[in-house]
C-alpha cells in the first residue's frame, strides 16, 4: 500500500437515518464496528482520521496526503488554450459565439440586491504566457487570459449577480466530525448554521470556512469576472436527509442567499436530487458533484445544470469503444484462456436498490456494445455495490455466477462499476481464472480497493478510467492554487479543500467565458464554443461541451493491476504512462498491446474504501 495515505472513518448518525446513497458515492456507516476497524488499521500504519455520521454499518477509508515534493513542472495547453476570448472593450455582449442553450422547466427569476455590503473585485489580473498564448492561470484547463476589464458590465443581469457582486453558495452535509482531514482535530460541523467566507477570519474559524475563504481569494485574483467579487458562503445542513428536509432547506438557502449558482460537497448525496431540483427550479444554477449522472439530469433545467464528470452514456461510449477497439475478434490476452482465438464475454452487475444508476449504466454499456461491435454477453448478478467488506450478504450469487461462467467457457468478464469482492474470491476458489475488463466508478479503480480483490483474479484486470493521471500531489494544479491563496495553510486542510477545485474552475471558467453580461444563457454559449480538443497530457482530461451536453470530461485511460508494485502491495498501472482516448480514438492492438511494466506508472489515485462487517441474516440465504 502506498505510504501517502491517511485514514479516513465514520460514526453514527441518529436513528432513521438512511446512509445509502443513489449516487456513484460513499457512504459512510457506524461507530462500535468503525471502532474495531480503526484500531486493526491503526496498527497497521500512522493516520489521519475523518469522521462522518451515518447508519448502521461501517466505513474504513484512506485518502491521499501530498508528499514531501516541492518540484513544479510547467503545465501543457489545454482545451481552452485555443479558445478566442474577445480584448476587454469589445465583451460587452452575453457570452461567445455557438451556445446550445435548452428550455427550462420553469421560468427564470427576476436579478435582486445584494444580500450584504460587497467588495469590488479587481479589474487587472495576473495571467500567466503558454506556447499557445496568455492563459489565466497555470492550470491547463484554465481559459485565454482576459487580463483588464472597463466599461460596463451590465449590473444585475440574473439572479444572484449584480454590478459588484455575484453570490455563490455551498452545501456541505451536516453532521460529521473532521478528524485530522482538517488541521484541527475533532472539529464538528456546526448543523443548520451559514458561514460568509467574507467575514473577518478569526483564529477558531470552521475548517468549512477556511477552506471556501481560500478559495474565493484564489479565484477571484485570479480569473476575470468583470468588475464583481464572486461572494462565497457555505451552509451546513441538518443531519435528517429526507427528500422533504432537502427541499425545505433549499427554499431556506434560496430565501437567505438568493444565490447565482450552488455547489455541493460529495458527501451531500442522499436525496441530493430534491435538494438540486429544487433550486434549479428557483432559476440558481447547479454545478453538480456527483459521478455517473444521466443526460436527462442536465437537460431538465437547460441550461442551469453543469457537471465535471461524463454523464453515464458518456463513460458507456468510453468504455464500450475500448472494449470493441482493444477486444473483439482478438485473442484472449490473459488469465487461463490467454492465446484463444475468440473472445466469449460474461458480464456482472449488481442488483442493489440503492443503486439504481448501475443497471442503468450497465444497460448502456450492453447497448454501446451491441452497436458498436455486435459483442453480446452472458450476465451474472451480485445483492450489493460500493463496499470492500459487506458481510450482510453470503457470497452464494458469486459462487453460482463464477460457477457458470467456468462451465460455460467464458474467458472476458466485463464489469461496469460497482464495487464488491466476492466475485474475484469465489474465481479462484473453483480455479476459473478470466480476464476482468472494468468501467471505472471513482472507486474500483482505487488502489485501495484493488487491495481486497484476490489477487490471483486481479492480476489479470484492466479499467478504464476517467480519472487522470496522478503522480504527486504536491504538483497539482489545486495543491498550488490554495497555496497560493494561504501560503501558511495546514496540508490537511488543502486536502480536505481539493476535491471542491474542479468544480470551482469550470464555474470561473463559465463566468469568464459568458462575459460581463452574465446570464445562463451567456455561459451556455461560451461553454459551448470551447473547441472539442484532444488531450495530449495525461494530468488534464478533454474538457469540452458537445451540443446538448453539459459535462465537461470526455475521454478515459486504460490501466492495468500489477499485484507486485509497491513492494508487492499493488496498484494500478497507467498503460502507455496514462495517454487519454476519447470513445473512438482508443489505439490498435489487443488490451495488453501498449502495456509495459517497466515503464508505466503506477497511479497514486486513492480516495477510500467502505467496510461492513455486519453479520449476514441466517434466515435469508442471501444475508438480507
Amino acid at each position: 500500500m502506498p505510504s501517502n495515505i491517511a485514514i479516513v472513518a465514520t460514526a453514527v448518525s441518529p436513528a432513521g437515518t438512511n446512509a445509502r446513497s443513489s449516487d456513484w458515492a460513499r457512504r459512510y456507516p457506524p461507530l462500535l464496528a468503525l471502532l474495531v476497524a480503526v484500531f486493526i488499521a491503526i496498527a497497521i500504519l500512522p493516520s489521519s482520521l475523518n469522521l462522518p455520521q451515518s447508519n448502521p454499518s461501517t466505513t474504513l477509508e484512506f485518502a491521499p496526503v501530498p508528499p514531501q515534493d516541492d518540484k513544479t513542472p510547467p503545465p501543457p495547453d489545454g482545451n481552452l488554450a485555443s479558445l478566442g476570448l474577445a480584448g476587454s472593450s469589445s465583451l460587452t455582449g452575453g457570452g461567445l459565439p455557438g451556445g446550445d442553450s435548452g428550455s427550462g422547466a420553469a421560468p427564470l427569476p427576476p436579478p435582486n440586491g445584494p444580500l450584504q455590503g460587497a467588495k469590488k473585485s479587481s479589474l487587472s489580473k495576473k495571467c500567466v504566457n503558454t506556447p499557445s498564448g496568455p492563459r489565466q492561470t497555470e492550470d491547463p484547463l484554465s481559459p485565454p487570459c482576459v487580463v483588464d476589464f472597463k466599461g460596463d458590465n451590465g449590473g444585475a443581469t440574473y439572479l444572484g449577480v449584480d454590478a459588484e457582486e455575484i453570490r455563490i453558495l455551498f452545501y456541505f452535509q451536516g453532521n460529521y466530525i473532521y478528524i485530522n482531514n482538517c488541521k484541527d482535530p475533532n472539529q464538528v460541523t456546526p448543523d443548520n448554521q451559514y458561514f460568509d467566507a467574507m467575514a473577518e477570519p478569526k483564529p477558531n474559524d470552521h475548517c468549512i470556512l477556511r477552506i471556501i475563504r481560500a478559495w474565493q481569494t484564489y479565484f477571484n485574483d485570479r480569473y476575470q469576472t468583470y468588475g464583481r467579487y464572486v461572494h462565497f458562503f457555505a451552509y451546513v445542513s441538518g443531519s435528517e436527509t429526507s427528500p422533504e428536509q432537502r427541499k425545505a432547506e433549499a427554499a431556506e438557502n434560496f430565501d437567505k442567499v438568493k444565490p447565482f449558482a450552488v455547489i455541493h460537497d460529495d458527501l451531500a448525496t442522499e436525496n441530493i436530487d430534491s435538494y438540486l431540483d429544487a433550486m434549479a427550479k428557483r432559476g440558481t444554477l447547479v454545478f453538480e458533484a456527483s459521478f455517473g449522472r444521466s443526460a436527462s439530469f442536465f437537460t431538465k433545467y437547460a441550461p442551469r445544470i453543469w457537471g465535471y464528470f461524463p454523464t453515464q452514456e458518456i463513460i458507456a461510449g468510453l468504455y464500450a469503444g475500448m472494449v470493441c477497439k482493444k477486444t473483439s475478434g482478438l485473442p484472449v490476452a490473459v488469465g487461463q484462456y490467454a492465446g484463444t482465438p475468440q473472445r466469449k464475454y460474461g458480464l456482472v452487475y449488481t442488483t442493489d436498490p440503492d443503486h439504481p444508476e448501475l443497471r442503468i449504466f450497465k444497460d448502456l454499456v450492453e447497448a454501446e456494445l451491441k452497436s458498436r461491435c455486435g459483442i453480446t454477453v452472458e450476465e451474472g448478478t451480485y445483492p450489493s455495490a460500493g463496499w470492500t467488506q459487506d458481510t450482510r450478504y453470503t457470497p452464494r450469487q458469486a459462487q453460482q455466477t463464477m460457477a457458470k461462467f467456468s462451465q460455460d467457457g467464458v474467458t472476458t468478464i466485463l464489469w461496469p462499476g460497482g464495487l464488491e469482492t466476492n466475485m474475484t474470491r469465489a474465481a479462484t476458489s473453483i480455479g476459473y481464472t478470466p480476464e476482468w475488463i472494468i468501467a471505472g466508478d471513482r472507486q474500483m479503480e482505487e488502489d485501495s480497493t484493488g487491495l481486497f480483490q484476490d489477487s490471483t483474479q486481479w492480476q489479470n484486470a484492466f479499467v478504464a478510467t476517467t480519472i487522470t493521471a496522478q503522480l504527486n500531489a504536491r504538483q497539482t494544479p489545486c495543491y498550488m492554487a490554495y497555496r497560493e491563496a494561504d501560503p501558511n495553510a495546514d496540508d490537511s486542510d488543502i486536502q480536505t479543500g481539493c476535491p471542491l477545485y474542479d468544480y470551482l474552475r469550470q464555474l470561473f471558467t463559465g463566468i469568464q467565458v459568458a462575459g460581463p453580461r452574465l446570464t445562463p444563457q451567456a455561459m451556455d454559449k461560451g461553454f459551448h464554443a470551447i473547441p472539442a480538443v484532444r488531450s495530449t497530457d495525461p494530468k488534464v482530461p478533454a474538457c469540452f461541451y458537445s451540443a446538448g451536453d453539459y459535462t465537461c470530461v470526455k475521454d478515459a485511460q486504460l490501466e492495468r493491476w500489477d499485484p507486485s508494485a509497491n513492494s508487492g502491495q499493488g496498484c494500478y498501472r497507467m498503460i502507455e504512462g496514462g495517454q487519454r482516448y476519447t470513445a473512438d480514438t482508443w489505439p490498435d492492438g489487443n488490451i495488453d498491446a501498449q502495456y509495459d511494466p517497466a515503464t508505466a506508472p503506477c497511479n497514486t489515485y486513492d480516495s477510500g474504501f467502505q467496510q461492513n462487517p455486519g453479520a449476514p441474516n441466517p434466515n435469508n440465504p442471501n444475508g438480507f
